[in-house]
């Protein structure tokens, strides 16, 4: 990751705030920014901003379709992130809910609330303007998570379509 990228603050909205707003303009079209934003193998590259990337990410892209971005798995636990596409739009617009879900072994979960995930994309020139809202979540201290995670998964974004000389 450049200083730039490492520097960059994609989220708007002030850290806990309601909704979590990110933006980001990406040197690429609309087509494979949205493609990043729905295809399991581009979706691994670049979802979790730490090192080491996503478990598995499974993708139905559809209205009602389920998602599930696995985040960590062991013997004991599996922590992901599921929910339901709401309206797809393509390449211009995505939404879905989301929830993050711990999941013992012995088949019992535990679930935060569902919260809702709408993107825009639209096309800048040569480059994607990416306006993401997470709404809908519960907790002040989860807003800021989100908040942060998004902003590192934008910049994780940014290097993975910069890199292709989109």
């Amino acid at each position: 990751m450049t200083a730039d990228q490492q520097a960059a603050t994609y989220l708007q909205s002030s850290p806990g705030q309601e909704p979590v707003l990110v933006e980001g303009l990406f040197r690429a079209n609309p087509d494979r920014v949205f493609r990043a934003f729905t295809e399991p193998d581009e979706v691994r590259c670049w979802f979790v901003p730490k090192s080491g990337g996503l478990v598995s990410a499974e993708i139905d892209l559809q209205v009602g379709g389920r998602w599930c971005f696995v985040i960590e798995k062991t013997q004991e636990k599996q922590i992901h992130f599921e929910g339901e596409y709401l309206a797809i739009d393509a390449p211009h617009r995505l939404e879905f809910s989301w929830r993050h879900v711990l999941e013992f072994a012995d088949g019992t979960r535990e679930a935060t609330d569902t919260s809702r995930v709408s993107v825009t994309f639209t096309q800048v020139g040569k480059a994607t303007e990416v306006k993401l809202r997470h709404e809908a979540i519960k907790t002040e201290d989860a807003r800021r998570g989100v908040g942060g995670g998004w902003n590192g998964c934008f910049g994780q974004l940014a290097e993975l379509v910069s890199r292709e000389g989109a």
